[in-house]
């Protein structure tokens, strides 16, 4: 089956900055997040998708066709910023209509029988008359998505969407997207900072840092296995170890001398053979399991004794910071944590499962 939007070896430039070499490609009914720090080029990548900056070279492929230096208004494409952009002139179904209008469907009996009943699923039925500076900040966004997706994009564009939001009403706007990426079998490509947007919405996650695709797959796989350090970090895994892997007894060790600290029996596909610069060990809070040290012994394998030294509540686990052979950043359940009945200064058992062990070379 032919893909539904492929970008090939695309590189723009802007001043001194430049996107390099971008390669990505967007199945039927994908839910692409974008990731990346601040300046990456997140935004200019969907710039240049809908037809605002012209590549210097690479190519941009929607269904087949070559649009690459097609104008904006006849990609297609749908479009969502994050400040909604709506038109403070106009009432809420003027709003919505307008890209229609542009194309002269906005008198077409379909048209105006789909904007009735994307009004209704989007719950701005009782808005449709009022003008934008009386609805709130989650109702401006319902319009703006409402607007951009009235004439059947094959894609959605959407810029940072529920960043102003407060959690409640990004919350409900997760499953709006969702419900509009199930509903409307429409392909999305989303640029967000939002962590738990990329795990809760996406399909597929792409990373991004000065212009370059630093990584991409499932989201997952890309928060479960990191490829780089920067990713890694960026992703902000809790407990990344620097150390090298040796082979003793037939078994593959990870060794920090600086903390005296071990892990034995790794699996054997965890190290591939090579000269490597720097190695880290990458260990996610819920990946480390904590103990009372009367519990487990310290002596078993991959286990150490730590002191508790600070404990932060969360609606929904107990973040733990420990320190023994290093500092540890730990998640609990809050249900977990009860039981456990420690407080800061106890001495507990640390461990970790070696199949949960995921080391990054450079």
């Amino acid at each position: 089956m032919t893909p539904l939007f492929q970008v090939a070896k695309l590189n723009v430039r802007a001043g001194k900055f430049t996107l390099q070499d971008i390669t990505l490609t967007l199945n039927h009914n994908d839910y692409l997040i974008i990731l990346g720090p601040t300046g990456c080029g997140k935004t200019m990548l969907l710039e240049t998708i809908t037809g605002l900056r012209k590549p210097t070279n690479g190519k941009i492929i929607l269904e087949g066709q070559d649009i690459t230096y097609h104008p904006p208004e006849n990609r297609g494409l749908g479009f969502a910023y994050q400040d909604s952009l709506l038109y403070p002139f106009l009432t809420v179904e003027e709003n919505i209509i307008f890209g229609a209008k542009a194309k002269k469907q906005d008198k077409n009996p379909a048209t105006l029988e789909r904007l009735h009943n994307l009004a209704e699923a989007m719950q701005i039925t009782p808005l449709l008359k009022r003008h934008p500076h009386s609805l709130s900040g989650g109702e401006k966004q319902r319009v703006s998505l409402a607007r951009a997706i009235l004439i059947n994009p094959p894609i959605l564009l959407l810029d940072e969407p529920l960043s102003a939001l407060d959690p409640q009403t990004r919350y409900a706007m997760r499953d709006l997207l969702r419900e509009i990426h199930s509903q409307e079998e429409i392909g999305i490509i989303h640029v967000t900072h939002d962590f738990n947007e990329a795990l809760q919405l996406g399909s597929q996650l792409l990373v991004m840092n000065e212009g370059k695709i630093l990584q991409q797959g499932s989201p997952l796989e890309v928060f479960h296995h990191p490829n780089s350090l920067f990713v890694a970090n960026f992703l902000q895994c809790e407990n990344i170890i620097p150390g090298e892997v040796r082979t003793q007894n037939g078994t593959l060790t990870f060794i920090n001398e600086a903390r005296n600290w071990v892990i034995n029996y790794l699996p054997k596909n965890a190290y591939p053979h090579g000269e490597y610069v720097d190695i880290y060990l990458i260990l996610h809070a819920w990946q480390i399991k904590i103990a009372n040290s009367l519990d487990l012994s310290p002596r078993q394998p991959n286990s150490w004794q730590a002191t508790v030294k600070k404990v932060i509540l969360h609606s929904s686990h107990v973040e733990i910071a420990c320190s023994g052979k290093g500092n540890w950043n730990i998640n609990a359940s809050r249900n977990e944590w009860q039981k456990l009945d420690l407080q800061v200064g106890s001495t507990v058992t640390l461990s970790v499962n070696t199949e949960d062990v995921h080391l990054i070379y450079n």
